[in-house]
């Protein structure tokens, strides 16, 4: 594995940061960054054994933020019976930004009080519900009337040029560390009506590069940033609302200016990081960029399109002792055993896959279904229903290692350990004891053994083999054509990824996985994925 932590030692930042912008209170309209300015705390001189970047820097606390309750990795806020839902399928993208951002805002002080509808069945169907399992009412409410109801928690709003990107990560950091509400031309008339005696900050052509703004982030919102969170998203991302509850610092490098690449080992390789630390992202990062992170000590969630965060995040679970019972029978020689493994995109991906196959699929079908398993902090209701909703026939699979995208072999022996830990009570749990590290899947035995540096046997005269299909033809036709090879069983994990199958065609999957069954019983069989690891 490469790694290139020690490759980006050559820092360009301003070596000794000041505590994060506290704007004024004071009436103001129309101001500019330099209403933004520091408030001037110095910090005490690091000691002789810390790397010389980090001299002068001022450490940030591990702190409880209001009602939001920080556990073993996430937050769970207040449980809150009464949520505003706000329909946006119809608002531009400029006042979902900001209305993600009020949500946050107001999680991190009342709970997630807010629900937006963005119109998807995904959506409506999580709405049904939470309203049925937790009696929660969501009230209709528009934006107007929501800005309104919870003005008091609003210090103010700064605006950016919808068109800059570099503006708008400028102005989500600032918000995120200020408790404002980002806005541009085409939203700003939201805010209105609040801020007769709160700023306006205007951020627009302040900045005269991106590494200027960056610079700006680095030196004003960094130190009073979460100790373990990081966002690395763009505009858009709907998991904004979690990452300004949380006080995550957020990013948007495309590394294509070498200052980034700089900027980025300097953060990371901060002393203060509390460890295991996280980042969300909403992209699909390089192998050398998660061992830059995972160096470092961090797990990555790609949490993709993961809408109303801060609402699941709110409601008080308690699991059901569900114990499941699993086939052990002995797999005979001269037959192929299959089980259908759901790749996704996006954990909104995961919600309508299982949602869609769950509820259509035959009893004889034996359907998997991956998630993460971090789902028990960030969305508790999700979780639940992923375990409550499955059959005997079906197995959940943890995705990215249970908590997050990681190297391991490049993480100091204490972090892995401490991963591990994290992990194991993720995985308990959601009652998961399947472990996907996004090319091949494990038992959660083999899973530790291999992250304790043993060897896990080989187990001879069998084959394994992954096979991917993007389209319901191509599979329809491997599994109608294959036949044994040899005379020892054969076992396959079919892959398919959610965003190339319709719902409709994972109905037809269902329906050609029932015609197998019935017509090749005697060359292949359908097994849930324990039964195949179990003899991998």
């Amino acid at each position: 594995m490469n790694r290139i932590v020690s490759a980006l030692v050559s820092i360009l930042l301003l070596l000794s940061l000041v505590s994060c912008a506290k704007p004024s209170n004071s009436p103001q309209t129309d101001s500019n960054l330099s209403d933004l300015s520091s408030d001037g705390i110095s910090s005490e001189a690091a000691s002789s054994e810390i790397d010389e970047r980090y001299e002068g820097m001022v450490p940030r606390s591990d702190a409880t933020l209001n009602k939001m309750t920080v556990k073993n990795v996430f937050y769970s806020t207040a449980e809150v019976s009464d949520i505003c839902l706000i329909d946006v399928s119809e608002l531009d993208d400029d006042m979902v930004e900001t209305l993600r951002s009020l949500q946050g805002l107001v999680a991190r002080n009342l709970g997630g009080a807010i629900y937006l509808h963005s119109g998807s069945a995904a959506d409506e169907f999580w709405l049904d519900y939470c309203s049925t399992e937790y009696g929660f009412y969501f009230k209709r409410t528009t934006p107007a009337d929501a800005i309104k109801r919870f003005s008091t928690y609003i210090k103010g709003a700064i605006i950016y040029s919808n068109d800059t990107p570099y503006e708008y990560t400028v102005a989500n950091n600032v918000a995120i560390q200020s408790e404002y509400l980002v806005v541009t031309e085409n939203s700003v008339s939201l805010v209105d009506s609040v801020l007769a005696n709160k700023p306006l900050i205007d951020i627009r052509k302040q900045f005269k590069s991106k590494r200027e703004a960056y610079d700006y982030i680095m030196e004003n919102c960094l130190p009073s940033s979460s100790i373990r969170f990081l966002g690395f998203v763009g505009k858009g991302n709907a998991f904004t609302d979690y990452l300004y509850a949380i006080k995550a610092l957020v990013l948007d490098f495309d590394f294509t200016e070498e200052w980034e690449n700089e900027m980025l080992s300097y953060l990371v390789g901060r002393p203060d990081w509390y460890e295991v630390s996280y980042v969300f992202t909403d992209r699909n990062l390089s192998s050398a960029l998660v061992n830059t992170f995972s160096a470092s000590g961090f797990g990555i969630i790609n949490a993709g399109n993961f809408t109303n965060t801060t609402l699941f995040s709110s409601a008080s679970i308690e699991y059901l002792n569900n114990n499941m019972k699993y086939s052990n029978k002995e797999l005979d020689k001269n037959m192929i055993y299959a089980s259908i493994h759901y790749n996704v995109d996006s954990l909104s991906d995961v919600q309508r896959t299982a949602y869609t196959v769950w509820s259509h699929k035959s009893t004889n079908s034996a359907i998997s279904v991956e998630f993460y398993p971090a789902l028990y902090e960030i969305a508790p209701p999700i979780a639940k229903w992923f375990r409550q909703n499955r059959t005997a026939n079906d197995m959940l699979v943890s995705a990215d290692l249970g908590c997050g995208i990681a190297n391991l072999s490049v993480m100091n022996p204490s972090t892995a350990s401490k991963f591990r830990g994290i992990n194991e009570y993720f995985l308990k749990m959601c009652g998961i004891d399947v472990v996907s590290d996004g090319q091949k899947v494990y038992t959660l035995n083999s899973f530790n053994d291999m992250l304790d540096g043993l060897t896990v046997p080989e187990t001879e005269s069998n084959i394994t083999a992954l096979i991917s299909f993007t389209d319901v033809d191509g599979f329809k036709n491997w599994i109608s054509a294959v036949e044994p090879i040899s005379s020892a069983p054969m076992y396959f994990l079919i892959d398919m990824s959610a965003s190339n199958f319709t719902g409709y065609e994972f109905v037809q999957v269902d329906k050609i996985v029932t015609e197998i069954i019935k017509n090749k019983k005697d060359v292949i069989k359908f097994v849930h994925v324990k039964n195949i690891l179990q003899y991998m």
